[in-house]
Formats: C-alpha cells, sequence, structure tokens
C-alpha cells in the first residue's frame, strides 16, 4: 500500500548494519548502546517471557491443581486412647494392669455417594477456569503490547515530519534574521515565521510525551527496568494485503467462540454450578464412620473388641436451602452466559463495520497523494524564498502538507488499530 510500503523502512535507513529476522526469537535487534529495535514477533516473545502479572496467573494455576489433588485424599482416620488416670481402690496413679481399665478406638469417616468424585469435578472446573483466566489475561495484555507497539512506530514517523519542517522553518528563520536588518523582509514575516516554528515545536514536545508514556507501557509489560529506548520495527507485508469483506459475522463468532477464553470461563462456571447442585442433593445422604475398638476391663468381658457404624440422621437438616441455591446459582450463570454471548457477538459485528469503513477510506487514496504533496511543499519554499507566492499562501501550503501527513498516519494506525481490535474480540489472529 501507498505509504506503509515507504514508511517502514524509515527507522532502520539510519542503521546500515541492522538486520531485521522474522525467525521469532526474543533477542532484540542493537541499534545502539542506548536503544534496542524489537520485530513484534521478537517483543511477543520477550513478553511472555517477562510479563509478571502472567507469571501471577501461572501460580495461580498451580494452586488450583493442587486442590484437585487434595480432593481426591480420603479423610484422615481419627484415633482415641483412654487409660484410668487414678484407681481409688487401689489409691495408684496410671496403673498398668491386668485389673486397671484401658481403651482405645480408631474410627474413618467413609464419604458416599459419589460426594468425592463431585468435589474432584468441582476442584478440575475451577482449575480450567484459572488456566482459561491466563489465557484471557494473555489476550488483553497482548492487545495493549500490540497497540503500544504500533503506537510508538507511528508516533516516530510523526516526530520525522516535524523534525523535517523545524529543521527547514530554523533555516528560513535564520536567513531572515540576516535579511530584516537589511530591510529585505518585515518584521512581520520574521514573527510570523517564528510563530510556526513555535506551534510546530510545542506540538513535537506533545507527541514525546506520548511516547514516553507508551515506552512506560512496552517497558512494564516485560519486565525492563532499563532506560534503553525500545523502537518497533514493524513487518511490511503484516497489514498489507487485508480484505476485510471476505470475513462473514458467522464464520468470525464461530471462531471466537472456539478461542474467548472469558466465554469458555462462564461455560466453566454452568459446569461447576450444575455438579455443584448434584454434590448439595448428595450431602443429604449422612456419610457413616466406621470404627474399630478395644476395651481392657470396661465392658462384660475382658478385652471386648468391637467393630461398628455412626451416621447423622437426616431429621431436621436435609439440605434444602443449599440445594436451592445451587439451583438459583444454575440459572445466573446460564443467564450470564447468555448475556455475554450476545455482547460478543454484536462487539464482533461493530468492530468488523469500523475495519470496513476505515479500510474502503485507506484504500480510497492514491498512492502517489503523499509524495505528490511533498513536491508541492518543497516547490513552495522555493517560491517563497524568490517572494513567488506570499507569507500567507506559504503558511497555508505548510499547514496543508503537515496536517495531510499526519492524517494519513493516523488513518494508517487507526487501520491497524481495527485490525487488532478485531483480532481481541475473536480471541484470535484471524486477518493473517
Amino acid at each position: 500500500m501507498l505509504r506503509f510500503r515507504n514508511l517502514i523502512i524509515l527507522p532502520i535507513l539510519a542503521i546500515p548494519l541492522l538486520s531485521v529476522s522474522q525467525s521469532g526469537g526474543s533477542m532484540p535487534l542493537l541499534l545502539k548502546g542506548d536503544t534496542l529495535a524489537y520485530t513484534l514477533v521478537q517483543f511477543e516473545k520477550q513478553f511472555l517471557d517477562s510479563n509478571l502479572r502472567l507469571l501471577s496467573q501461572k501460580y495461580n494455576i498451580t494452586e488450583n491443581e493442587a486442590y484437585i489433588k487434595q480432593a481426591k485424599i480420603w479423610d484422615q482416620p481419627n484415633m482415641t486412647f483412654e487409660h484410668v488416670l487414678y484407681n481409688p481402690q487401689h489409691k495408684t496413679w496410671l496403673e498398668f494392669s491386668d485389673s486397671s481399665e484401658s481403651s482405645a478406638q480408631v474410627q474413618q469417616l467413609l464419604v458416599i455417594g459419589s460426594k468425592r468424585s463431585k468435589l474432584v469435578s468441582m476442584a478440575t472446573t475451577n482449575a480450567e477456569i484459572a488456566k482459561y483466566q491466563y489465557y484471557d489475561l494473555m489476550r488483553s495484555l497482548k492487545v495493549q503490547l500490540r497497540s503500544a507497539f504500533n503506537s510508538t512506530y507511528f508516533l516516530l514517523e510523526q516526530t520525522r515530519v516535524y523534525n523535517t519542517e523545524i529543521g527547514r522553518l530554523k533555516e528560513i528563520i535564520q536567513g531572515y534574521e540576516v535579511l530584516y536588518p537589511k530591510g529585505l523582509i518585515s518584521l512581520k514575516e520574521l514573527v510570523r515565521v517564528k510563530a510556526l516554528l513555535l506551534s510546530m515545536e510545542s506540538e513535537w514536545l506533545a507527541i514525546s510525551t506520548q511516547l514516553a508514556e507508551n515506552q512506560n507501557t512496552l517497558k512494564v509489560l516485560v519486565n525492563d527496568k532499563s532506560r534503553h529506548f525500545i523502537l518497533p520495527v514493524p513487518d511490511p507485508g503484516a497489514y498489507r494485503d487485508l480484505n476485510p469483506g471476505k470475513y462473514t459475522l458467522q464464520a468470525l463468532a464461530d471462531t471466537a467462540s472456539k478461542n474467548r477464553y472469558d466465554l469458555m470461563i462462564y461455560e466453566q462456571k454452568m459446569k461447576y454450578a450444575e455438579t455443584d447442585l448434584v454434590y448439595q442433593r448428595l450431602v443429604n445422604i449422612p456419610d457413616p464412620t466406621l470404627f474399630l475398638g478395644w476395651d481392657q476391663n470396661g465392658s462384660f468381658v475382658h478385652n471386648y473388641n468391637y467393630i461398628g457404624l455412626s451416621f447423622n440422621m437426616p431429621f431436621w437438616d436435609k439440605n434444602k436451602g443449599n440445594v436451592i441455591a445451587a439451583r438459583a446459582r444454575i440459572a445466573e450463570s446460564k443467564a450470564e452466559y447468555r448475556n455475554y454471548s450476545v455482547q460478543l457477538c454484536n462487539d464482533i459485528a461493530e468492530s468488523l463495520g469500523k475495519l470496513n469503513e476505515i479500510d474502503k477510506v485507506y484504500k480510497s487514496i492514491d498512492n502517489g497523494f503523499s509524495n505528490d504533496f511533498m513536491r508541492i511543499i518543497q516547490k513552495a519554499e522555493e517560491s517563497y524564498l524568490k517572494r513567488e507566492i506570499s507569507l500567507l499562501e506559504f503558511i497555508d501550503l505548510y499547514e496543508s502538507y503537515k496536517e495531510s501527513r499526519l492524517q494519513f498516519l493516523q488513518l494508517e494506525n487507526d487501520r491497524i488499530n481495527a485490525i487488532e481490535n478485531l483480532n481481541y474480540i475473536v480471541g484470535r489472529n484471524v486477518i493473517w
């Protein structure tokens, strides 16, 4: 495409030895001691290896996987032992003899009715949710990374426009300051050109502030504490041949249903609620406790051994409240899932519509527009210095040139952001 093909090589022209690799390695391309250049593939690899929020979410996955193991473990057996403290007949303490009294009992809770398997199932669902939260966080951070990466590139291109024009204006002012004392130009002309220079320098400063903010975002994303400047090196073919018209809403919705992990989280929440309802019904089934015991002299025979079962009688508490609550959670989770699905479909339609509109405007611009305007402004400078055009005509052309360059750069940035937004909503890169 017109400007994009020309723009993409500008950051690397100043560094002849720079070689751009799309192999996917995470090592940056060193330009200077204080500047690091990354392709998008390299920077995303660095992000996946270094981002602290992703690392934190990985620990959350490990934590929930540990709960699965814990849910499979049986309850600990319980043991009790009793022995006579004081024998009033023999007037002895802690007497150990055949006529003293001791007893021991071991108890084991037996969880029945598939309760334990339901607990394991719910723990497994929570672990799946933790994994989906990790991937959804990655999706959100990636779109933030790509936005800052691309925005930094286009802001740098804007500064190139300002740097070129500021340099030209300074040359004109230097010449005017020589001519003004000789009476060859008016003070009004000199002041007006200086005012134009001041305006451009103020706008350049605002762009520099945005660049600093983007640098902060990029460094936080890759956990970079250095003072290096991160220079984006985009791939010129990544967005060039995009045709959004070939994507249908249904195809994108089907892709999103398989790749939007936040939607899958709602599915898992429904699954958890349904399993919890089954579990709450099973809670009403009493879990028996098996016990084995021995009593030395406290029963009808000496050294009495026994086995037995104990369990609660479900007369009053039949867990009805928790069962009703579990049913309500199922209805709630289903409503949330349906609402999120509708919202997702609408987001896809809105994002695709915006991309189509921006793409039409972008492709409607003549390929030679930018170069033609550059030749016009160069000719205007020559004509003005020769006094062939007035100051007002010169400034008007200068402002038009600057605005056209900046607006086209903004259009390119908006188009790429629209592509990335559609990728973000669908959950994967569908464009290339």
